[in-house]
């Protein structure tokens, strides 16, 4: 993090920093409430109580690349993210998968099968992966009553100068939602590499609860990837244009 300044709102109303592990109660609750209307987990009924254990999970993993978005001291929407080398706590997911209330198969298979995608695209080796090379856009949420503010955008657009700063050599992140997906695939050098259609997808055994969500306005889980150095930057790196 050395170096880098996460400005605030001209106006003053919203503060961009990064998160701290003080922050990381205070996360939890903001995201259980943001993440209540995620398309996917919605759709299969997750429970407030799956959301917040879910975050419990992962949130204090992330404390050193996050953003946050706050107005006087309070957090409404965060960008969660990590380097993609550090492994995901396994032990435990399987305890938070063993007490769901609400069916999470169709939203974890997908984007299991986008990671793999992503694995397979940019070589990524299946057991000790390299370290500041893939920066993931991990979850992205904010409060409900301050949507509508550019706020996502901003977060988004923060934390891939933080990993571009940071020297990574592509970030990417699994859209789930049609805002943040807007979001992701009008920043600058970003494409798509792999998409799920909700209306079509059957790979999970449960995948028909997904089928209404073209219809409120979520056409499909996208791989997003946004490529942070050209070739000549790469080179000086100590990689090359095939490294990627």
């Amino acid at each position: 993090m050395s170096g880098f300044t996460v400005l605030g709102d001209t106006d003053g109303e919203i503060t961009y920093r990064m998160m701290v592990a003080d922050d990381v109660d205070k996360v939890i609750a903001s995201l259980t409430s943001a993440f209540s209307d995620e398309p996917t987990t919605a759709a299969g009924g997750a429970t407030a109580k799956d959301l917040t254990a879910f975050l419990q999970l992962f949130v204090p993993r992330m404390v050193d690349k996050s953003v946050l978005a706050t107005s006087e001291g309070v957090v409404v929407g965060a960008m969660l993210s990590k380097d993609y080398s550090n492994p995901d706590p396994e032990e435990e997911f399987a305890g938070f998968m063993a007490a769901l209330e609400g069916d999470w198969l169709p939203a974890l298979t997908a984007i299991g099968e986008c990671e793999e995608a992503f694995n397979s695209s940019f070589g990524v080796p299946p057991e000790v992966r390299p370290a500041e090379k893939w920066f993931q856009l991990w979850n992205c949420g904010v409060d409900p009553a301050w949507r509508g503010k550019g706020i996502g955008k901003k977060l988004v657009s923060h934390s891939v100068a933080i990993a571009k700063e940071q020297g990574f050599e592509s970030c990417f992140s699994i859209t789930t939602s049609g805002g943040m997906t807007h979001i992701l695939t009008n920043h600058p050098e970003s494409s798509v590499e792999h998409f799920v259609d909700y209306a079509t997808w059957t790979g999970a055994e449960t995948a028909e609860c997904l089928r209404a969500l073209p219809s409120q306005g979520h056409q499909g889980m996208s791989l997003c990837v946004v490529r942070l150095w050209g070739e000549s930057k790469r080179s000086t790196r100590g990689g090359s244009a095939e490294d990627e």
